[in-house]
């Protein structure tokens, strides 16, 4: 939606997945998490099995817009959106997700970190559809933080980090991975 507001995009035909439940699902993934492309990010921001084993999700979607936005905004329509100023790419990659994608070849799995393939670009194939995303289980040593900067709650960040560290037994850091948003050529416009 973002790319035909800003007239960027002008598909010929728009196909509309709202009742296709099974890509709304939230639900638990071998110990982690499984997000249904189509789960609303209010759902998520809300959902009690995200806030036990992936916190970073819901603390970068109290970042995005306002209510109003994450009551119609999709987990999976802001990742294949691309902006390198959306939270939830960031997360994705600071989480170590894999996101499923699902054309007439059949579907395949991809990191996080190898979808977004620049601005606005994505690896997905143009008769693929990001269909899922796969948050893998943490340790109970795992930390995580989003922070972000923008002129006013609601508006694009000038920049935000999702950041995720695991802790030995001995609580000293042995992974920790800082993501860093924004660069939106439009970050600083308006009055």
């Amino acid at each position: 939606m973002p790319m035909l507001n800003l007239r960027l995009a002008r598909p010929e035909v728009l196909i509309d997945l709202g009742r296709v439940a099974e890509l709304a699902e939230i639900s638990e993934l071998d110990g982690g998490v499984s997000l249904g492309a189509m789960a609303r990010q209010r759902s998520a921001e809300r959902s009690d099995l995200i806030r036990e084993r992936a916190r970073l999700v819901q603390q970068a979607l109290g970042h995005v817009g306002h209510p109003t936005i994450r009551n119609r905004g999709t987990v999976g329509g802001s990742v294949a959106h691309a902006d390198p100023a959306a939270e939830l790419p960031a997360v994705c990659v600071a989480l170590d997700a894999e996101l499923v994608a699902r054309g007439v070849a059949g579907e395949r799995t991809i990191a996080a970190e190898d979808f977004t393939t620049g601005f606005m670009t994505t690896a997905l194939a143009p008769d693929e559809l990001l269909v899922e995303v796969r948050i893998p289980a943490a340790a109970a040593t795992f930390r995580t933080a989003f922070i972000e900067i923008a002129r006013r709650h609601g508006d694009f960040a000038l920049v935000g980090v999702a950041a995720a560290i695991a802790l030995d037994g001995d609580g000293l850091i042995n992974d920790a991975r800082l993501i860093f948003t924004g660069g939106r050529s439009d970050a600083g416009a308006g009055p």
